[in-house]
């Protein structure tokens, strides 16, 4: 990753939760060229955005992490960002308006420089605890530079 770039996200949020239903998350981010490069790894700004179909919003701002693994084609990347939080459904647990959301994943760089990517992504309260919205998403990414 060398440049700026474009994350389409689509995948399934509230999986391993018990207590809400089950939802189609979409999700887009922007990360910009990286800020810090390393020989493991870049790390870039990044803005983020996250829709489900229970009407659960997250827009926040952070830090994406880039690192190529050996063979240069496969990498792992990991985020962390803060950002305003709207519950939609209200199912047993009452979500602060502020939140963290941390993500992990994996992928494989393609031929034109495109990426695909398998990210689980978590939710977590203003008081970084998994008490009240405690929720999670995996997503399948497409990332696109230019």
């Amino acid at each position: 990753m060398a440049a700026d770039e474009w994350v389409f996200g689509v995948g399934g949020a509230d999986l391993l939760d018990n207590v809400r239903k089950e939802a189609v998350a979409v999700l887009l981010e922007y990360h910009s060229d990286p800020f810090h490069t390393q020989n493991w790894s870049q790390f870039s700004w990044m803005a983020t955005a996250k829709f489900d179909t229970t009407n659960n919003h997250f827009i926040g701002f952070g830090v994406h992490a880039f690192a190529p693994l050996n063979n240069k084609k496969a990498f792992l990347e990991a985020s962390f960002a803060v950002g305003g939080y709207h519950q939609g459904t209200l199912l047993g647990k009452k979500a602060d308006p502020v939140l963290f959301r941390s993500s992990l994943g994996g992928g494989v760089t393609l031929k034109n420089g495109n990426r695909i990517s398998l990210t689980i992504d978590h939710l977590l309260d203003s008081d970084l605890k998994n008490e009240r919205p405690g929720k999670e998403s995996i997503m399948l990414r497409y990332a696109r530079s230019f």
